[in-house]
């Protein structure tokens, strides 16, 4: 039970910082995206891939939420990318902190991939898939880090 208000509660508060927070117009309106650090420690920390993709969708629906695309673009982005990590957590070690960025890069990417074929590709797509992709990877870390101090605040060993 705990594990869920956990992951409930993260999502929430990353859904609401991400909305709070300005966009910057000198990189093509990109804002920092903390739901993509979430994807990826919940596809990293699942022990079923039902899991990892049950909450990336549900994540997804709380970006498709936030964006102006349709319903359930973000959804079946986020649960492809959890599916992805799902696969690989075996061979990764989500302690060490580049993998942690490069799963905040892989969401991110492919999240971003989703978007454009929605918008349609240009030069200032292009341009926002770059900075969206570099600044998932930079955020996973300290998403990483939020969650497991919330996690072992609150006494949860799995």
């Amino acid at each position: 039970m705990l594990p869920t208000i956990t992951a409930i509660f993260a999502m929430l508060l990353a859904v609401a910082i991400q909305s709070a927070l300005p966009a910057w117009s000198w990189l093509g309106n990109v804002r920092w995206e903390f739901i993509p650090g979430i994807v990826a420690y919940a596809a990293l920390a699942a022990k079923r891939p039902l899991a990892a993709v049950a909450w990336a969708g549900l994540a997804g629906l709380a970006q498709d939420a936030l964006s102006a695309g349709p319903f359930g673009c973000f959804a079946a982005a986020y649960a492809l990318a959890a599916l992805v990590l799902w696969w690989w957590r075996e061979l990764l070690d989500p302690d060490l902190p580049w993998v942690q960025l490069l799963a905040g890069a892989l969401v991110a990417l492919i999240a971003s991939l989703a978007a454009i074929v929605v918008v349609g590709a240009s030069w200032v797509a292009v341009g926002r898939l770059f900075w969206l992709t570099l600044m998932g990877a930079v955020v996973t870390p300290v998403i990483f880090l939020a969650v497991d101090f919330v996690r072992l605040h609150w006494g949860e060993t799995e």
